[in-house]
């Protein structure tokens, strides 16, 4: 049964690495939905987070050959009640004179901040799950989304 995974990796920062690892993915067919990578809390390592869709039993067999990788350092499937989860979205939203006092309030019931404001659209920052980006998108559909930019998934693991 396909479904979506959130995957992490911890990784040496070597050239190529981005390649070979989005290589094995493409060669088992498993579809990469969002890719985030940057460095992290050890010097020289990378921290990669992969929204992946894909069968159950492809996934592990991809897991188990970036593990063969020498710059992969670790990997994990990280599972929706043991781990956090957030996408950062900068939205430009067509924003009239008399419609903006209605976009910011929503968009701080919503927990966004207004990063921009222009004559004719506003900037929006949001961060939050990406359930809720694409609930808080839809809600800024009808003022006119001008431009939507988003970082992919970043994820880690909690006890």
């Amino acid at each position: 049964m396909r479904r979506q995974h959130v995957v992490t990796a911890l990784l040496e920062n070597q050239v190529g690495t981005l390649n070979r690892l989005t290589s094995v993915f493409r060669r088992k067919g498993v579809s990469l939905e969002s890719l985030s990578v940057g460095d992290c809390e050890q010097s020289g390592y990378s921290r990669m987070t992969l929204v992946v869709s894909g069968d159950d039993s492809d996934l592990n067999v991809v897991m188990g050959q970036l593990l063969k990788l020498l710059d992969v350092v670790d990997i994990q499937d990280l599972k929706v009640d043991s781990s956090v989860r957030r996408e950062l979205a900068l939205v430009r939203v067509g924003a009239s004179p008399q419609q903006r006092g209605e976009i910011i309030e929503v968009v701080h019931v919503m927990g966004g901040r207004v990063a921009h404001l222009a004559k004719d659209d506003l900037t929006v920052e949001f961060t939050d799950e990406p359930r809720k980006i694409e609930h808080f998108l839809s809600l800024m559909e009808p003022y006119g989304l001008r431009e939507v930019v988003r970082t992919g998934t970043a994820a880690m693991r909690v006890d």
